[in-house]
């Protein structure tokens, strides 16, 4: 049993959780404690056209993310995994399989994640603790997949997000190339003027694994967003950085809350 409480602060919402059985739930991180920086996450890496891009935009701004890898896709491009980790980039496994795992049994969801961590592990030794973004974020308000992480990586938290790209639509709504750049520009436009954009975790994809319309400008989408993203954050003083470990967890209540 379990009963949960939002509550509205200015510029934030506040999630409390609260279970029966305290040991059932993970840490979540949905922002930084550093109001100067902001963390860059990329779901669905790594792909061949897109990726040797995004590490060199990456370069050339200074700047780190963290990447949660598929492993179907990672498994086809072996060499990008080992050049991310090279550039100083964090990885962590994303499932093998884009589905959602909080549908899957426990046994699917933890095989899943050890069959992708495995393949990662060739590169980087296994994080400790570990940081975990499902396909969709799927289970992060499910005690049952927080069960099975913690069994599968002690010591885990779930990364959530504040700032979204909604880089998964953008591409639905260009119908030429060159709809790309001003379509990026406004999301990126709305992302700088986010409140939560300090300290933010923001998320975007390497070209987001779905069937929607528009597929074929996904590369252009990928790239040309990140770009604006890096420029965008460059002008505000904002640095990326790579997800940092959870915080200290003071007192029991913490692990319920979610700011």
């Amino acid at each position: 049993m379990e009963v949960l409480a939002v509550h509205s602060l200015p510029n934030r919402e506040l999630t409390l959780r609260i279970s029966w059985s305290l040991g059932d739930w993970l840490p979540a991180m949905r922002h930084l404690s550093d109001p100067a920086a902001v963390a860059i996450t990329v779901d669905d890496a790594p792909m061949p056209d897109t990726m040797p891009a995004m590490l060199d935009l990456l370069d050339r701004f200074g700047a780190k993310a963290t990447f949660f890898m598929s492993g179907c896709r990672a498994i086809l491009a072996d060499e990008l995994v080992a050049e991310t980790v090279r550039r100083g980039h964090a990885v962590y496994a994303h499932g093998w399989d884009h589905v959602r795992l909080d549908r899957e049994s426990p046994e699917r969801l933890r095989d899943d994640m050890e069959r992708c961590e495995a393949l990662l592990a060739r590169h980087r030794p296994t994080p400790d603790p570990y940081l975990v973004r499902l396909p969709y974020n799927g289970g992060w308000r499910n005690a049952r997949v927080h069960r099975t992480l913690a069994r599968w990586q002690p010591g885990c938290a779930v990364v959530h997000w504040g700032p979204s790209t909604e880089d998964h639509m953008i591409s639905t709504r260009c119908t030429a190339p060159e709809q790309v750049e001003p379509e990026c520009r406004r999301e990126v436009e709305r992302l700088m003027a986010d409140p939560r954009l300090p300290g933010g975790i923001i998320l975007m994809h390497d070209q987001p694994i779905n069937d929607r319309p528009g597929g074929e400008f996904k590369p252009a989408v990928t790239t040309t967003l990140l770009r604006l993203l890096l420029e965008g954050l460059a002008e505000k003083g904002l640095t990326s950085v790579v997800l940092p470990p959870p915080p200290p967890q003071q007192g029991w209540w913490r692990r319920f809350v979610l700011t």
